[in-house]
């Protein structure tokens, strides 16, 4: 009886051993029934051994649980599934050249991947359109961060540096008027060379501009040149308060020898009553 009750024991504590050995509820019964089987067959052999002698049998059970709780197979942890990085960062567009991992790659950084890109080595930091090439405002070939002129009026010819060639007619204006018979110009005469004010904010110094004052062939040649000057005169006046730099721009008249249409119609006249803008030779 004696022998029962401490092999009993022996049971109740390979069944400790055997709930706190298995990481999960599955491996804990597992490791119950194997240490409680270790337990029975080596208290058995043992108490066998020593003629059933009551400390052997505890002894043997013991030594049972602990043998069968390492010899027992153990269930490997269950491993959290892996999740895979993305090996690009975006999906690469139709047309893009792909490198070694079949990314996109976008050689001068400007946003716009190579294969896309008709303007590759862009400089850093230049804005560009959606191919890849430096913007272009005014449309003369120059990209605005090399251009020293923008705002060049469509259709002007110009140099490396954007600016419009020497010769070059940036802006004609008809409807100019003055007060009869004087170089003060109307109110609706300044609203119209606010175009002038605007383009030459962009070329004011570094182009040197001629303002030419033109007239009909009505009254004498040489009063028309007079008021042609004078004329021109007043138009630099008035471009300067608005704030363009007076030093590159020289009021030149020229009175009624250089016509863009024929004086013998009042529509021809008012064509020819203009200011030019023209690049100084």
């Amino acid at each position: 009886m004696r022998l029962s009750g401490k092999l009993l024991a022996v049971l109740f504590l390979a069944a400790l051993m055997a709930g706190c050995a298995g990481p999960n509820q599955r491996q804990s019964t597992n490791n119950l029934f194997c240490a409680l089987g270790g337990a029975l067959v080596g208290g058995g052999a043992a108490s066998a051994a020593t003629s059933g002698a009551s400390g052997a049998g505890a002894g043997g059970a013991v030594a049972g649980a602990a043998l069968a709780l390492l010899l027992c197979p153990q269930e490997a942890e269950a491993e959290e599934p892996m999740v895979e990085e993305p090996v690009c960062p975006v999906e690469p567009p139709p047309g893009a050249l792909l490198d070694q991992n079949g990314c996109a790659y976008d050689t001068d950084g400007d946003g716009v991947y190579d294969g896309i890109d008709l303007c590759r080595n862009t400089p850093e930091g230049v804005t560009v359109d959606r191919v890849g090439c430096p913007l272009d405002s005014d449309n003369d070939a120059v990209a605005d961060y090399l251009d020293l002129c923008p705002g060049t009026p469509e259709g002007v010819i110009v140099d490396q540096d954007g600016c419009p060639l020497p010769g070059e007619n940036l802006l004609s204006l008809t409807g100019v008027n003055f007060e009869f018979d004087k170089a003060t110009l109307t109110p609706e005469a300044q609203d119209i060379l606010e175009e002038a004010v605007t383009l030459l904010k962009e070329t004011d110094e570094v182009v040197e501009v001629r303002v030419e004052g033109h007239t009909d062939n009505i009254g004498p040649e040489a009063y028309n040149q007079d008021l042609s000057q004078r004329r021109a005169e007043s138009v630099v006046d008035y471009l300067t308060s608005r704030g363009i730099s007076g030093s590159n721009l020289m009021p030149v008249g020229l009175g009624e020898s250089s016509p863009v249409a024929r004086n013998d119609t009042e529509a021809g006249r008012a064509m020819n009553r203009r200011v030019d803008f023209v690049v100084n030779q």
